[in-house]
């Protein structure tokens, strides 16, 4: 909603307040004068936003502090005093210490005095309309008062997060809301022998390491009290979305407390999004022309993404209305409009969604192509989708595989799980070599082409000799890597030639096999990233190396009605 229309509620509440305590002549001198407030715009106005604001449910921050372990000597035995006790009933809490007390200091000043060992600061961001069981990205941080030099290799122990900016050991500080834990990403751009790369060692992040615990309460607060406005907005919130369910009741002329329905599940936020937008009057005539108001706006200007969840908030009755703006030659209206048809379940919206995803160079095939991964499962989808794989343009070619996963295509993408560690996609793709590297949501590294090999002869050593690859140009490869906690070195392992299987190799827990040899080096999702960036780079893999982005922020809208693109990419 545009800044002017908050901006003059605001005031109004304001005014309101302090006109209540004043005298008669201040009250005179405090009464604005009156003027014409201008109307709301077409995505808000008719719809639940114009009547009430969305309480709860939005983005959360919070914190904790825990310990990263498997650092060799690059973590410190540096602990603040007032964080001790903390971590002597953390680690309690945990069962990772004796239950005698005598036995449980000492193991505790054993731990926290080992440079294996660093404790950090953990932060992070409950997602908007994240349902218990999300899981979400951290950041970890050394603390800035210890001596640790680097916490990349290191794993986070489970670690308590609670909506405070107090330290841990305050007492007044919510309940947990979050648990963090698991290995570190760190840059893997850096390079410990640069010295202004350093300081940036000492931070890193956990892809999808922390998981919601604790849900959250949505409700509705009315912009006005006023009774007959709550009944008509919890009767068309229920005769919308509940199917049955009792969704939204009243508990007050001020206040509508809401539940997510079945349908959302999975979706909290979506579901969210979609009631703001409601329009208020069902009648048919209404709400026909409602969508072809909506269809005015979106030919005229911006805010298409806000004005077409009007038309999915309708429902399926605007399907007729949406049909005639497909052939539109305004492309945005086109697509929304096939967006809108295909959210809800028009085969015809998806025809165009696919011409969408085939035109290059289009500023929205990218939308197009993420938005058919979205759909419901469809043979024409995976169809229009698996040649885009093999498209010039990198884009659109990660934005082909991942809406094939999505889709759940086997015959362009192959899965290998690395247990505990991450997942390892290849992709069936002919044209120029890609290794592509996620950095949010979940760990995984994707190998577009599914020949790829190491180049030989090969050798190749990694920064401070982590990892070191060599062989012949005629044989297999041999892997070895460096203890951090004993400065020795692994067996060494021997595999063939392809990257799948060095990635296989570096990635696999080394768990020791019925043969006696380890299965793998257990080097961490970041670590990998590294050794294959750099071996990109000097020649050995012949493949363009690609890092997912991470998105921008997102905002659920709290007196705003919603927060824009949620696939944005960011810089």
């Amino acid at each position: 909603m545009p800044k002017g229309f908050h901006m003059q509620v605001l005031l109004g509440v304001v005014l309101a307040s302090l006109v209540a305590g004043c005298t008669a002549r201040q009250k005179a001198m405090l009464t604005p004068t009156s003027q014409p407030q201008p109307p709301p715009p077409a995505y808000v106005a008719g719809t639940v936003a114009e009547y009430a604001r969305l309480t709860g449910g939005g983005e959360l921050p919070v914190q904790g502090y825990g310990l990263v372990i498997g650092l060799g000597n690059n973590g410190s035995g540096e602990v603040p005093p007032n964080l001790r006790q903390y971590f002597t009933q953390y680690l309690t809490k945990r069962k990772l210490l004796p239950r005698q007390s005598d036995a449980r200091e000492l193991t505790i000043q054993r731990i926290l005095s080992d440079p294996d060992t660093a404790v950090v600061e953990v932060r992070g961001t409950i997602p908007a309309g994240a349902a218990p069981g999300k899981r979400f990205d951290v950041s970890v941080s050394s603390l800035p008062q210890t001596q640790t030099r680097s916490l990349d290799g290191g794993v986070l122990l489970p670690t308590e997060l609670f909506f405070s900016v107090l330290g841990p050991t305050t007492a007044k500080r919510s309940k947990a809301l979050a648990e963090a834990e698991g290995p570190l990403f760190v840059n893997p751009f850096l390079d410990p022998n640069v010295p202004s790369d350093s300081a940036k060692l000492r931070q890193g992040r956990i892809i999808g390491g922390a998981e919601v615990k604790e849900g959250r309460n949505y409700r509705l607060q009315l912009r006005q009290s006023d009774y007959q406005m709550c009944n008509l907005l919890r009767n068309r919130i229920n005769e919308r979305f509940g199917g049955g369910e009792q969704i939204a009741s009243a508990s007050n002329p001020a206040i509508i407390g809401l539940k997510v329905p079945r349908s959302y599940s999975d979706d909290h936020e979506g579901f969210l999004r979609l009631m703001m937008h409601l329009p208020i009057n069902q009648s048919g005539s209404a709400l026909e022309s409602k969508a072809m108001a909506i269809a005015s706006a979106m030919t005229s200007g911006a805010d298409h993404e806000e004005l077409a969840l009007v038309w999915e908030a309708i429902g399926r009755q605007v399907v007729p209305t949406v049909k005639r703006f497909y052939s539109s030659p305004n492309q945005l209206c086109a697509f929304y409009a096939a967006r809108t048809g295909a959210r809800l379940g028009d085969a015809g919206g998806t025809e165009v969604l696919i011409r969408f995803a085939k035109m290059d160079g289009s500023p929205l095939q990218l939308q197009a192509i993420e938005e058919l991964g979205k759909g419901r499962s469809s043979a024409a989808a995976i169809a229009a989708l698996q040649p885009l794989v093999d498209n010039d343009n990198d884009l659109v070619r990660i934005a082909a595989y991942e809406a094939l996963l999505r889709q759940g295509d086997s015959g362009k993408v192959a899965r290998i799980t690395l247990k505990d560690q991450f997942n390892l996609d290849i992709v069936a793709s002919k044209s120029h070599p890609i290794v592509y590297a996620s950095q949010t949501t979940e760990p995984k590294l994707v190998l577009f082409g599914k020949d790829m090999e190491v180049q030989r002869p090969v050798f190749y050593n990694a920064p401070d000799d982590l990892v070191t690859v060599h062989g012949d140009k005629a044989g297999r490869i041999t892997v070895v890597r460096k203890i951090q906690q004993t400065g020795g070195y692994s067996e060494p392992l021997t595999v063939d030639p392809s990257v799948r299987s060095l990635v296989t190799a570096l990635g696999t827990l080394p768990e020791v096999t019925t043969i006696r040899k380890p299965a793998g080096l257990g080097l961490t999702y970041g670590q990998v990233v590294s050794v294959l960036y750099r071996m990109c780079k000097e020649g050995d893999i012949r493949a363009e190396f690609r890092l997912q982005q991470l998105p921008d922020v997102q905002r659920i809208y709290q007196d705003t009605v919603t927060v824009g693109r949620p696939d944005t990419p960011g810089s």
